[in-house]
C-alpha cells in the first residue's frame, strides 16, 4: 500500500507473500507447541515473528517490526523478535552523514569500539558486549550533519545501558529495541537468539536429519538456489563431503562450515535458509520479512519441498519503507539538470551568442567556415585558429558576468549530484531520524497492515 507521504517518507508497502491474504492465526498444534515450549515461547496463542541481524538497523527494517507489532495486535498474538546471532555482520561500524566545511556531504562510519580486533567471520553472538567510545564530533575539516548528531548520542546511550548483556548480539539487539520502545511504544514480547533456538531438541532433530540425508538435502538446496537466481544464494559444496546449510560456532572464533562426513567442532546453528525454514515450520504462525527476504524464502520453500516432500511454512508478510534524512534543502539532485548546466557552460565558452554577443558569433562562424576551406596544417589555418582563440577570449571577457553565473550554477548542480548518494541513502540507522519522522512511518505502516489484515 502506498499512501500520501511526506518528502522524507518516500514509500511504504505492506502485502502478503505472493499477495496472499494472511488469514486467521490460530494457536499451535502439538508438534509446534512442543518446539515452542522448550524455548519458553507461549503455546496458548499465535506467534508473529520478525527479526534482523544484531545492529542498529535502518528504517526499512523498522517498518517490518511495526508491521509485525500491528499484526500481532490485530490477531491477539505474541510478538517475537529473532536475532540471527550466528551471523558475522559488523554492527560496531555505524554509518552517519558528515558535512565538510565546504558544505559537501560524505558518508562516514563511527567506530563504536575502535580498539577491538575481530577475526573475520566471527558471529556477533560469539563476541562480548562493548563499552562504546565517544561519538564523532566537530573536526577541522568535517563534522556529523546536524540531522544525525542527536541520533548518534542516543545510540551511544542505548549501548551503554545494555553493555552488561552476555554478547554483542544481545547488546545491539536490546539497545535497538529499547530505542524503538522509547520512540514508538512498541514492546516485543520475546527476544529469541538463533543460537538459543538451535540448542532446542526440535532443531537438533532437524540438524541430525540433514547430516543423515546430506546428499539429498544438498542437492535439493542447490536446485532451489539455481531455480531462484535473483536471491543470489550460493550453491553448497557437493560430494564427497556435502556441505550442509549449517554453521559450527565457538566463543570468540570465526564460524566454520559443517559437512556431512565429519563431526562438527562447536555448537551447530542454522544458516539463513535453514533458520527461516525452521521458524516458519514450527515456531511462528506469521513471518514478517522485507523484499529481499521474499526471494530467500522462495528458495527455502523450494528446498524443503524437494528435500522433505513438503513445505508447510507459516504465511509471510512483506513490509518495506523508504525514509530519508533531511540533509539538503530544495529539490533532490537531478543528473540531467547537472549535465545540462555543464553543457551550457562549455557551450557558452565557445559560442558568443549564448552570452548575448551576436556580432562576435557572426565573426566566429566566418572564421570556422574559413578554417574548413583552408588546407589542413597550413599557415592560413594556423592563423585562423589564433584569430579564433583571440575572439573567444574577447567574448569571455565581455561576458564574464554571465559566465560566472553559469559556472556557479554548474558547480552547484555538480556538488548536489555528488552529494546525491548521501541524500538518497535509505540505510542510515533509524535512530538518526527524528521521532516525528518515525511516528509518521509508524502510522503509515499500521494503516497498510489494517488494509492487509
Amino acid at each position: 500500500m502506498f499512501g500520501v507521504l511526506s518528502g522524507l517518507l518516500e514509500s511504504v508497502a505492506v502485502r502478503g507473500e505472493g499477495d496472499a491474504p494472511i488469514g486467521i492465526l490460530k494457536p499451535p498444534g502439538p508438534a509446534k507447541a512442543a518446539a515452542r515450549a522448550e524455548l519458553g515461547l507461549p503455546v496458548d496463542k499465535p506467534i508473529v515473528m520478525v527479526g534482523h541481524q544484531a545492529e542498529v538497523w535502518h528504517a526499512g527494517i523498522l517498518a517490518k517490526l511495526i508491521a509485525a507489532a500491528e499484526l500481532a495486535k490485530k490477531h491477539d498474538a505474541t510478538l517475537v523478535w529473532l536475532t540471527p546471532d550466528q551471523d558475522a555482520n559488523e554492527p560496531t561500524m555505524i554509518g552517519y552523514p558528515a558535512q565538510t566545511h565546504e558544505g559537501r556531504l560524505k558518508r562516514r562510519d563511527w567506530m563504536v569500539d575502535p580498539g577491538a580486533f575481530v577475526r573475520p567471520g566471527t558471529p556477533t553472538g560469539s563476541r562480548l558486549a562493548i563499552e562504546p567510545g565517544v561519538v564523532p564530533r566537530e573536526a577541522r575539516t568535517e563534522w556529523p550533519h546536524e540531522a544525525a548528531r542527536d541520533g548518534l548520542d542516543l545510540i551511544r546511550e542505548a549501548l551503554i545501558h545494555r553493555q552488561g548483556e552476555a554478547s554483542l548480539a544481545r547488546q545491539f539487539t536490546h539497545a535497538a529495541l529499547d530505542m524503538v520502545r522509547e520512540a514508538l511504544q512498541i514492546n516485543v514480547d520475546h527476544v529469541l537468539m538463533a543460537s538459543t533456538m538451535a540448542r532446542g531438541a526440535a532443531f537438533g532433530m532437524w540438524a541430525d536429519r540433514m547430516r543423515r540425508e546430506a546428499r539429498n538435502c544438498v542437492l535439493a538446496y542447490n536446485g532451489a538456489a539455481q531455480a531462484v537466481p535473483d536471491a543470489h544464494v550460493r550453491d553448497l559444496e557437493m560430494g564427497p563431503r556435502w556441505e550442509l546449510p549449517l554453521w559450527a560456532i565457538t566463543p570468540d572464533r570465526p564460524r566454520a562450515a559443517v559437512f556431512g562426513d565429519a563431526q562438527p567442532d562447536g555448537q551447530v546453528v542454522p544458516r539463513a535458509l535453514a533458520m527461516t525454514g525452521f521458524v516458519r515450520t514450527l515456531l511462528c504462525d506469521a513471518w514478517v520479512m522485507g523484499v529481499g527476504g521474499e526471494a530467500y524464502d522462495a528458495v527455502t520453500r523450494r528446498w524443503l519441498a524437494a528435500w522433505t516432500g513438503k513445505a508447510d511454512l507459516a504465511p509471510g508478510v512483506i513490509a518495506t519503507a523508504t525514509l530519508r534524512l533531511p540533509l539538503r534543502d530544495g529539490p533532490l539532485p537531478d543528473a540531467k539538470r547537472a549535465a545540462k548546466a555543464a553543457w551550457r557552460l562549455h557551450h557558452a565558452r565557445h559560442h558568443p551568442e549564448m552570452l548575448g554577443q551576436e556580432d562576435l558569433q557572426r565573426e566566429r562562424d566566418r572564421i570556422v567556415q574559413a578554417m574548413r576551406e583552408a588546407p589542413y596544417a597550413s599557415m592560413e589555418r594556423r592563423r585562423l585558429f589564433a584569430q579564433m582563440r583571440e575572439l573567444l577570449l574577447e567574448a569571455r571577457e565581455r561576458g564574464s558576468d554571465k559566465l560566472d553565473i553559469m559556472q556557479a550554477e554548474a558547480e552547484r548542480d555538480r556538488e548536489r549530484l555528488t552529494d546525491m548518494e548521501c541524500v538518497l541513502d535509505r540505510t542510515w540507522p533509524f535512530a538518526l531520524h527524528s521521532v516525528e519522522s518515525l511516528r509518521e512511518l509508524d502510522a503509515h505502516v499500521r494503516e497498510a497492515v489494517g488494509v492487509l489484515a
